[in-house]
């Protein structure tokens, strides 16, 4: 649907509807621009994230279908977007509410600091996004019939690639385990009885142009994620001659909490490799070698490329941690490939992926001397790469502690 849908709106979103916003908000034009670019992407992903929640996909689906379908316009009109307790910013943050809990403030927060915007304005763009996409969906349940199962494959779908376009900070945000509501019923119910501009009812067979806006919102997060640029590389360290240990298993076994030397608490797997380099770096007969490599096992690129996916952030940030709470530890972070392809693409690819680790870690507050990101390409395989799971254990993201 998306390659159709989006490519025919591609200029919807016109200059004037912009600098409406923008003057009403007291904004500049770009920084409005920007986020609704993010925070549309913003509700999407969190949308996505209660796919699995039939009861959420339902209730999302009542909601959106009592939607007005031209929300943005009629908000400008009204001039509801300068009073926080118009209809459309507190139906819209309702919703939010329930999508996002407590995790909408960090959310706030990163888009403030992403757009440029001041907290306030980041305020009403996320609710006007809200009430935006739920325009959107609004008029696929009406011109379409789009049922509650058909509004988790759409979101999988296009709510994923509008997730994957937002900055490392929103999923952090998502990430915390307060964000995850999943039961978002009463909330909803609740902006329907008390929202008169979200009651209104939409007949099918409006005008086209009403339902532009909300459209070119969801456009403008495809266009920037299409545009946007990877993590800047970290400089290439000294080479070294390793023989890595294969550390990865499949079965990561139960979470439970894991208290380190500062103080900070972890919910880490009993078979993950955070425990094994716990374990390496506070054991004093253990000395750094050369040889006792530890795997990444919840790290996720995307095929084919060194652009780390969303799902990674939870292992980095528990990597980030135990480095913060053991500063005396240095890492090699090395970057393997299957020996599919050219070598020298391969040997590039590895150090690509080597680069964009080192360099989330150093975002997430570790000094870049205490890290050194190398490629090895298809050397050193751990497994036979004939088969499909000897090619999947070779790709590889691994750890060497140089220092402790």
């Amino acid at each position: 649907m998306s390659d159709t849908l989006f490519s025919s709106f591609s200029s919807t979103l016109t200059p004037p509807n912009r600098e409406e916003i923008a003057k009403t908000l007291g904004e500049s034009d770009r920084a409005v621009s920007r986020g609704l670019e993010l925070a549309t992407a913003a509700v999407f992903n969190g949308l996505n994230r209660q796919t699995g929640d039939s009861d959420a996909m339902r209730q999302v689906i009542d909601l959106a279908s009592k939607t007005h379908a031209n929300i943005v316009s009629s908000a400008l009109s009204a001039g509801q977007l300068t009073s926080p307790t118009s209809p459309l910013i507190s139906g819209g943050k309702r919703f939010l509410s329930s999508l996002l809990g407590t995790g909408q403030d960090a959310i706030l927060n990163a888009l403030s600091r992403e757009s440029g915007l001041r907290a306030s304005s980041a305020s009403t763009v996320l609710a006007l996004a809200a009430q935006s996409v739920l325009s959107f969906i609004g008029m696929r349940v009406r011109d379409h019939g789009m049922t509650a199962t058909a509004l988790s494959g759409f979101l999988q779908s296009e709510g994923a690639s509008l997730g994957d376009s937002l900055p490392a900070e929103f999923h952090e945000a998502f990430a915390l385990p307060s964000s995850n509501v999943r039961s978002a019923g009463p909330v909803i119910a609740q902006a329907i009885e008390t929202d008169p501009v979200i009651a209104q009812t939409v007949r099918k067979g409006q005008s086209f142009l009403l339902w532009l806006v909300p459209l070119a919102l969801i456009l403008l997060g495809l266009l920037w994620f299409i545009s946007r640029p990877h993590l800047a590389p970290v400089a290439e360290g000294p080479p070294e001659t390793p023989a890595p240990v294969a550390t990865t298993t499949p079965d990561l076994g139960s979470f439970a909490p894991r208290q380190l030397a500062d103080g900070t608490m972890l919910n880490l797997p009993e078979r993950g490799v955070e425990g094994r380099l716990l374990a390496f770096i506070e054991d004093r007969g253990l000395k750094p070698n050369k040889t006792t490599w530890f795997d990444f096992d919840r790290l996720l690129f995307s095929t084919g490329s060194a652009t780390l996916q969303p799902q990674s952030l939870e292992q980095l940030h528990n990597i980030a941690a135990i480095l913060k709470a053991y500063p005396a530890t240095h890492l090699t972070i090395g970057g393997y490939t299957d020996n599919t392809g050219e070598a020298a693409k391969n040997l590039e690819l590895s150090q690509d992926r080597a680069n964009n680790v080192t360099a989330e870690l150093v975002r997430l507050g570790i000094a870049k001397n205490r890290l050194v990101a190398k490629g090895y390409g298809d050397q050193h395989p751990v497994a036979d790469n004939s088969t499909d799971a000897g090619r999947a254990q070779n790709r590889r993201i691994s750890m060497l502690v140089t220092q402790k």
